[in-house]
């Protein structure tokens, strides 16, 4: 084994327990064992040796690359270099190594992408309405349901609520530690407030004691996990026949674009949303404008050269 076979091992044995996720270490691995590779290439066998210059030409090596005949792609290109940088951040820690000469790699930008799976009003209707309200877990699942569409609130965020963070009263709920560790307050609409009402009174009492403070329970009175809400909204989006895939990111982006179409001032949205930036909140602007192309193609008379060939 080499030197730099032995501080790919340990750098395994690191990510193991500092909380990597099982699913991501076998891709940081593959990454740094091809970064460890190059350095083979130029026959450095000491990662000390790996100055400046040797990133940056690594850089170049990742860019070039090609797979099937096409260039990689940004994601796949910054997915390469980032997990060298927390590789070079393990050997720093470690004391591996006394500088890090990946800090001043140019990470490819990565593109943002529109917002996939929004859900008309129709089709929001129709899921809302599959839930049985006649058993506490229906009465749950529709106030689970509504409080996502109303408030566009992150899964793990609603996971996290508990019965101090909603005030119905007030018609508003406290996001505590969300995203980036930021608290923000939300107003919960009219529908969710009514469902969450009735499945406090009628229904969480049935499935949790008094002494839990989670606001939404499993049926055996336990905190959701994230997967399981996603499989939850999933499993009523395939009832109702949904073919776009229905899961609590979906119903987030829905209701931001349903937000922007009834006209809510774009700052709004993102300190509803709890957006850092302004820019990401933007992305709803992109589905909008393209919405509207659809709609001019549709609608507008200089668009319908076909009728105007059939007319003539």
């Amino acid at each position: 084994m080499t030197k730099l076979d032995g501080l790919l091992l340990k750098f395994t044995e690191h990510m193991k327990t500092s909380g990597f996720s099982g699913r991501t270490i076998p891709d940081y691995v593959h990454n740094v064992r091809l970064f460890l590779d190059f350095l083979e290439e130029l026959g450095i066998g000491n990662i000390a040796e790996a100055d400046r210059r040797v990133l940056a030409d690594y850089q170049a090596r990742v860019c070039l690359e090609t797979h099937k005949g096409k260039p990689l792609t940004p994601a796949t290109q910054m997915a390469r270099l980032t997990c060298v940088r927390t590789f070079y951040r393990y050997l720093l820690k470690a004391k591996a190594v006394l500088h890090d000469p990946s800090s001043d790699l140019d990470l490819p930008k990565r593109p943002k992408t529109l917002p996939r799976n929004i859900l008309t009003k129709k089709e929001i209707g129709r899921l809302l309405s599959e839930p049985d309200l006649e058993n506490p877990l229906g009465l749950r699942d529709r106030a689970i349901i509504e409080l996502f569409y109303a408030t566009g609130i992150r899964v793990s965020e609603l996971c996290n609520l508990t019965l101090g963070d909603i005030d119905l009263a007030g018609g508003e709920l406290r996001v505590n530690q969300g995203k980036n560790q930021k608290d923000r307050i939300v107003p919960v609409g009219e529908y969710a407030r009514d469902f969450l009402e009735l499945y406090l009174h009628e229904a969480r009492p049935k499935l949790a004691p008094s002494t839990q403070a989670i606001l939404f329970v499993t049926k055996n009175g336990r905190r959701f996990a994230g997967t399981n809400m996603s499989y939850l909204i999933s499993r009523y989006g395939r009832k109702a026949g949904l073919k776009k895939g229905t899961n609590p990111h979906a119903l987030r982006h829905t209701c931001a674009t349903h937000l922007l179409q009834g006209k809510a001032d774009i700052r709004h949205i993102q300190e509803m949303l709890g957006h850092a930036s302004v820019a990401t909140t933007q992305l709803y602007t992109k589905v909008e404008i393209a919405d509207l192309k659809k709609v001019l193609k549709r609608c507008h008379p200089r668009e319908r050269r076909e009728i105007e060939t059939k007319d003539a």
